[in-house]
């Protein structure tokens, strides 16, 4: 008989475990739709496929395709002419700056131990 009230001590656990785990699933059906958690897997996934093509990026797989854009957006670049700000024609100043006093700190002694 110890058995069976010990067992059906557990069974009622089970089952306040039961109640209390659908109430909680029937607040977070309250709470989230259908939509929503669909919008943040979707997230999630737009994420994870950016992030592996960052990984690829930083691993230097580079395709045949992209190296070749990437040699054409440099030759591109460096065919551009670049308008550079015109180059002062007056002297830069001959000021030498002041050079701070070095102070001469004394030396410590050596005292011999006793």
């Amino acid at each position: 008989q110890v058995q069976d009230i010990e067992f059906t001590q557990i069974e009622m656990k089970v089952i306040e475990g039961l109640k209390i785990g659908n109430e909680c699933l029937n607040k977070m059906h309250q709470v989230m739709s259908i939509e929503e958690v669909e919008r943040i897997i979707g997230e999630t996934q737009d994420a994870v496929e950016y992030q592996r093509q960052i990984d690829e990026l930083l691993a230097g797989s580079l395709t045949e395709e992209d190296e070749d854009a990437i040699l054409e957006e440099l030759n591109a670049i460096t065919q551009e002419q670049m308008e550079l700000p015109e180059v002062p024609s007056e002297p830069l100043p001959q000021e030498v700056p002041e050079a701070s006093p070095v102070k001469n700190r004394p030396k410590p002694e050596l005292v011999a131990a006793s």
